[in-house]
């Protein structure tokens, strides 16, 4: 029997080919330019009909076109809690044009590198800012300006509709401590019914990843930037990627999304999330009726992703007033910040993914691992901090599998010692297979092997390796958090400026070790197992560092087992007992 047939030569070229791709990628490609937010200037230019502004208490006569003020040029607000965010507001066209957040700095894969804050919005398409088509408004006294509050007192051109529109920090703590509380008053100044029609509130805009976040793989990148909301009817979170609302938006889709009702709607990066909750109307709270996804090319240059939640259609009567109240959350994607706040906001982390469909017990399962990890990490110094947590983490589970490690071992041990009779069984009945099935049946039942006895601890621990997954691919905790040589666990670990990355490479060659230590009964299978190291290794090659740890680690401890249950073994004794030879009919 040959060494090497055709398929194993070819699967393992492919393989070498593809990580030679790679190398060459990371070495000549220049990372996609930052797409932080561009600094909105000193003395911004807009237009003069977009900030007229009348004298303070200027007289407005209902039905009648209010006569234009001279040109009036603001300074961007500022609102802040200090050592958490600073909101910047447009004080003359409303909106919030950007969102500094003190405690999270860009990715620069550089742990001696600047530590510039995040910076979160786009100037051209503002955070929390109304869009009434079809009407223009222009102040009608001068904006109210406190330490974590601006308001602002507009009227349409015909003087018929009055609006307040307010911005306020909101300082009460967790889970509000990223958030803004934003208020619009309608008021009817004529004397006739006045109709709101299609309102909307902007909720920004925002680039699938930030300065930084992109992570360096396609694998890095699946499942982060979107359009999300909660859905009314079953409390969880929908998203939708770039192709959903740049190749499949028709006006079908715009259609039925306008008349989706929704409990929030956001906008996120791979790590950050702008999101619209908490409406009320007069008090009373109420869901969003519908909610607008915007066409990239709409916005920005880059793929930026956007939308508007619409507001419930309102007729005012003369001299009636409606009050919109908005919760608007603009900080990190963090399980800790979200999962308070319900409605299915947590959802939008997708943790509860195994493979392509959701499950309540995978999201679960990713929850307590998140939660395990955090709280592992408080044990230690920031600078190793989730890295060493990662270690225990992947030991507590070698522990709890062990049992099955163990009945697995044993199974296979059993089976190898089979595999002289199973060779004659399959040549005296090779006419004959189903005769061969149920002799082999029959010998593996004398000897009381279980033909899955070997995979099954694999099977098993599909789930929780879906859940490692799942929590290092989007876990903002681990984002810039450190270990040895490695920057940013959230990011693959190159050396040197190098595109070597240690760990992937490490994944490998303990699994080709593992391998070799465990000797497959079935020759075809164990080269197999063998092109599959060099598969990892492509696969896991641009993987989030803090994942390709948890693989060595994991492929590591699983050579120290092997070397235990052999021990252990050879002090009972097992396997020595002579199998028992099947009765061929």
């Amino acid at each position: 029997m040959k060494k090497f047939d055709p398929v194993t030569i070819l699967g393992s070229l492919v393989c070498i080919v593809a990580l030679a791709l790679i190398f060459a990628y990371n070495w000549t490609h220049t990372r996609r330019a930052a797409q932080a937010p561009q600094p909105i200037p000193a003395n911004p230019v807009v237009s003069q009909e977009a900030t007229m502004a009348a004298p303070q208490d200027a007289p407005v006569v209902p039905g009648e076109p209010a006569a234009l003020p001279p040109f009036v040029q603001r300074e961007p607000v500022l609102l802040s809690l200090p050592e958490l965010m600073e909101v910047q507001v447009d004080p003359m066209k409303g909106g919030v044009t950007k969102v500094t957040l003190a405690n999270y700095h860009w990715q620069t894969g550089d742990r001696k590198g600047p530590r510039e804050s995040v910076a979160m919005g786009r100037e051209k398409v503002p955070f929390l800012s109304l869009n009434l088509p079809g009407r223009t408004l222009h102040e009608i006294a001068e904006p109210t300006i406190a330490q974590d509050s601006l308001t602002l007192h507009r009227a349409t051109a015909d003087s018929l509709l009055r609006v307040d529109e307010s911005w306020k920090v909101d300082a009460q703590g967790q889970p509000n401590a990223y958030s803004l509380l934003y208020t619009l008053r309608f008021t009817n100044g004529s004397t006739q019914p006045v109709s709101l029609g299609r309102t909307a509130v902007s909720c920004g805009a925002l680039p699938d990843f930030l300065a930084g976040d992109e992570g360096g793989s396609f694998a890095s990148k699946y499942l982060s930037g979107c359009v999300a909301y909660g859905r009314a009817a079953k409390g969880d979170a929908k998203t939708l990627d770039m192709k959903a609302i740049s190749r499949k938006l028709t006006p079908a889709k715009v259609a039925q999304y306008e008349t989706t009702p929704a409990n929030w709607v956001g906008v996120s990066s791979k790590y950050f999330l702008f999101a619209l909750r908490n409406l009320t109307v007069d008090g009373s709270p109420a869901p969003f009726p519908g909610f607008a996804p915007r066409q990239p090319q709409e916005l920005l240059p880059q793929e930026y992703f956007s939308a508007e939640a619409l507001l419930p259609e309102v007729t005012l009567a003369p001299g009636e007033s409606v009050t919109f109240t908005i919760t608007g959350y603009s900080g990190p994607k963090s399980l800790q910040m979200l999962e308070p706040m319900g409605q299915g906001l947590p959802s939008i982390l997708n943790m509860d993914l195994f493979f392509f469909w959701h499950f309540d017990w995978m999201g679960w399962l990713c929850k307590m691992l998140l939660k395990a990890l955090n709280g592992i990490a408080g044990w230690f110094p920031p600078s190793c901090a989730y890295g060493l947590a990662i270690i225990l983490i992947t030991l507590l589970v070698k522990v709890v599998f062990m049992p099955l490690a163990w009945h697995s071992t044993r199974s296979m041990k059993k089976m190898s010692a089979l595999q002289p009779q199973l060779k004659v069984l399959r040549e005296k009945y090779k006419e004959d297979p189903q005769r061969m099935y149920y002799e082999q049946n029959k010998l593996f039942k004398e000897n009381q092997v279980s033909q899955t006895g070997g995979c099954l601890p694999m099977l098993v621990q599909i789930p929780v390796f879906f859940a490692m997954f799942n929590t290092f691919r989007g876990a903002i905790e681990i984002r810039n958090a450190s270990f040895l040589w490695v920057a940013d666990l959230s990011m693959p670990d190159p050396v040197f400026g190098l595109p070597i990355h240690p760990l992937a490479i490490l994944t490998g060659v303990t699994m080709l070790l593992q391998q070799k230590l465990q000797p497959m009964p079935d020759p075809s299978q164990a080269r197999m197992m063998n092109i599959m190291s060099l598969v990892f290794v492509v696969f896991f090659y641009n993987m989030p560092a803090g994942l390709t740890l948890y693989m060595t680690v994991n492929q590591l401890t699983s050579i120290a087992q092997m070397l235990l249950f052999r021990r252990l073994e050879k002090r009972a004794s097992l396997g020595k007992a002579p199998a028992k030879a099947g009765k061929p009919a």
